[in-house]
């Protein structure tokens, strides 16, 4: 008996825990309030958690390096990630862009942090489309994005 009660135990420590990984929905992800990029099309697929930017006859501007946010100069658009509702610790969030890893990478306001991000993606000729992952908290699947510029959009020149 003793050896069923513990089976039973182990079990459900295991079916509680979920395994180790809990997924949530998908993020919402918006244009940055200043529109960074220009006045392009904007699509995002919640589902497919593919974002696109961009269209026949439209124009990616240019910008210079930005030191306080940390950004090379570029074509580049802006995102504003917003985690799902039902993610409610956010302390251990992690975000992977261009294989590098972020611990501290969510706004924060009078110093309490947020439960959104931005990130500016940047294009070129050749790399029109941009990977991230975010990881919500430690026991939370990692969630992996897409960014993608439609191929018929054009550089606006520097």
């Amino acid at each position: 008996m003793k050896r069923v009660f513990l089976v039973f135990l182990v079990l459900l420590i295991v079916f509680q825990a979920g395994c180790g990984t809990k997924s949530y929905p998908s993020a919402n992800i918006v244009r940055d309030e200043a529109n960074t990029g220009g006045n392009l099309s904007f699509v995002y697929d919640m589902n497919e958690r593919k974002v696109y930017f961009g269209g026949e006859g439209e124009f990616l501007q240019y910008y210079s390096a930005d030191e306080m946010r940390d950004l090379e100069e570029g074509y580049r658009v802006g995102l504003k990630v917003i985690a799902p509702n039902e993610v409610k610790n956010l302390e251990d969030a992690v975000l992977e862009i261009n294989g590098t890893t972020y611990s501290e990478f969510l706004e924060k306001i009078d110093g309490q942090e947020q439960n959104y991000f931005y990130i500016y993606p940047t294009f070129n000729e050749k790399s029109k489309e941009i990977n991230f992952v975010i990881t919500w908290n430690k026991n939370a699947k990692p969630q992996k994005y897409k960014v993608i510029l439609n191929e018929n959009t054009n550089f606006l020149e520097r």
